[in-house]
């Protein structure tokens, strides 16, 4: 770590491209020449402004890349492996403490502004002592600046981490901080940009109030403060972004709790290239109506998957909660915990067992012992037309946690080829349309696309396009519902790749045209 100093310190390390600073971006970013320049002229540009609105400070720096999750989707909240690397795209941020509770942050994008306010005029009335509670209690907030229309602004982003740092440290006086903020992450690009923004104020927060936390402590914090934003997902993003290692892909879970398996080899002589839609994906708009809509249909099907287990499988679930008993967590059985309990053939008619369709007053009538619970879910978005696809959002979640768990295995082994076709068929889960069938029982449990169905015409269109050009394998990226889509290609493939976009779908829709190509670099933290 390099410290803290003064704005004309740092004006005078950057400009001088001092040895201990250089050191340091090189392991973040590796020796990527045209990389570190491109960082350390980010540094100056955001130091600079940190001066000119603020003045003469000491100032630390913390920076937060966004992510890319290459097999393991919509599963790291449901005790699933995930597989990502950390970006060289990041969020930001010049920061110095302040000795009273007010939070300042200008952001170098001027369609952002400066956002400002008082932690006190944010925490909750009344203690919270359980996730259940803040849920519940960051729903509230969220309707109430729905229904006020200012639900979308990104002010909600920098008071999430101080709002849920008060709940586990009530008797604590928390600093606030005052922060320029620059970021060559795209916004609502599938890439996390809004967990990255989680991310920099959580490390923020506890850096300046001398918060100390493990790893594992720091993705829950951050990804339980993210409800405050409105959506209900889980801790991988932040866990990634946090985690990540300069030219790997992280092999992890994220619950029961954090734990890293491995660091895995990216397969030599391929890329992954990722390409944006040009249509955005905002979780805090549109977009997290159907996010949360999926997000209850997997905690929904977990009571009829619980039942079913204690009905048939009570030993294999019972060993499973009886292991964890002695971690601090409410929750200690996962979808993902399934395909370590069960065979295939079991699986298979746990998954058959579950309903097809149902809507909320059959839910209420069926489970009525569950009916606090099935409402809690019920707010976070309104209700789906035809009901919730139990079986199938089910099927695609215990499907994605086998290819997940074996994307180790098939990189250790350098199957490239396998690699592509777990992509593929992830993303078979998540189209609007798939001519083949969504579940057959004739095929093994990593090939069911299952029918998640977060993706959206152009993005099947461009995975379409990509596999036509000769990638390895093609899916979305991120949640979905617009942002961007990854491609795995050999390296001697990419600009045939780039051209067969350019032509077949930039061009024909006049959308412009954005691509990176993915590098793995250390996860988020002060320099």
């Amino acid at each position: 770590m390099i410290g803290q100093k003064n704005t004309h310190r740092w004006i005078q390390a950057i400009r001088n491209r001092d040895s201990d600073l250089v050191s340091r971006l090189k392991s973040i970013y590796g020796n990527n020449a045209d990389l570190i320049e491109e960082r350390l002229s980010a540094l100056l540009e955001t130091v600079t402004g940190f001066r000119k609105t603020f003045g003469e400070r000491d100032v630390s720096f913390v920076r937060a890349p966004g992510r890319l999750n290459t097999v393991g989707m919509h599963a790291d909240h449901r005790g699933a492996f995930i597989n990502p690397i950390s970006l060289d795209k990041e969020i930001l941020i010049c920061f110095s403490r302040r000795d009273d509770d007010r939070v300042e942050v200008r952001n170098l994008d001027p369609s952002y502004g400066t956002r400002r306010f008082h932690m006190c005029d944010i925490f909750p009335d009344a203690p919270i002592r359980s996730e259940a509670e803040w849920l519940e209690w960051t729903q509230e907030k969220t309707d109430e600046r729905k229904a006020a229309g200012v639900n979308e602004d990104w002010v909600t982003k920098l008071q999430a981490p101080p709002a849920y740092l008060h709940t586990r440290y009530p008797e604590r006086q928390l600093r606030g901080f005052d922060g320029v903020m620059g970021s060559s992450l795209p916004d609502m690009g599938g890439l996390s940009s809004s967990s990255a923004v989680i991310v920099a104020t959580t490390e923020i927060m506890t850096c300046i109030n001398d918060i100390d936390l493990d790893d594992g402590q720091f993705v829950r914090y951050a990804g339980t403060s993210e409800w405050y934003v409105g959506t209900r997902g889980g801790f991988g993003d932040h866990a990634a972004i946090k985690c990540g290692q300069l030219g790997r892909i992280t092999h992890m879970k994220t619950l029961p709790e954090l734990m890293i398996d491995s660091y895995l080899p990216f397969p030599d002589g391929y890329q992954i290239i990722i390409f944006d839609s040009g249509i955005q994906a905002n979780k805090t708009g549109g977009a997290g109506q159907k996010f949360n809509e999926k997000t209850a249909t997997y905690e929904i099907g977990e009571v009829y998957l619980r039942s079913y287990l204690e009905t048939h499988h009570s030993d294999a679930i019972r060993g499973v909660v009886a292991a964890r008993k002695d971690l601090d967590i409410e929750k200690k059985f996962h979808l993902g915990d399934v395909i370590e309990c069960l065979d295939q053939p079991e699986i298979y008619a746990l998954i058959q067992s579950l309903p097809e369709r149902i809507d909320r007053r059959e839910l209420l009538r069926q489970l009525p012992d569950q009916e606090a619970f099935l409402k809690q879910q019920f707010a976070t978005h309104d209700e789906p037309a035809g009901g919730y696809r139990i079986r199938m959002v089910i099927a695609y979640g215990i499907a994605e946690s086998a290819r997940s768990r074996n994307l180790k295995d098939v990189l250790n082994r350098n199957r490239v080829d396998l690699y592509g076709q777990l992509m593929n068929v992830s993303h078979d889960g998540d189209r609007i349309d798939l001519d083949a069938p969504r579940f057959d029982p004739e095929k093994d449990l990593h090939l069911q696309p299952g029918d998640y169905n977060c993706s959206i015409p152009e993005i099947d269109e461009m995975v379409d396009l990509a596999i036509d050009a000769g990638a390895v394998g093609a899916q979305i990226s991120g949640a979905g519902l617009g942002g961007s889509m990854m491609v795995l290609v050999e390296s001697g493939g990419v600009e045939g790749i780039v051209e067969a976009m350019r032509a077949r779908y930039y061009q024909p829709r006049g959308v412009p045209e954005r691509l990176t190509v993915a590098s793995p670099v250390q996860g988020a933290g002060v320099l």
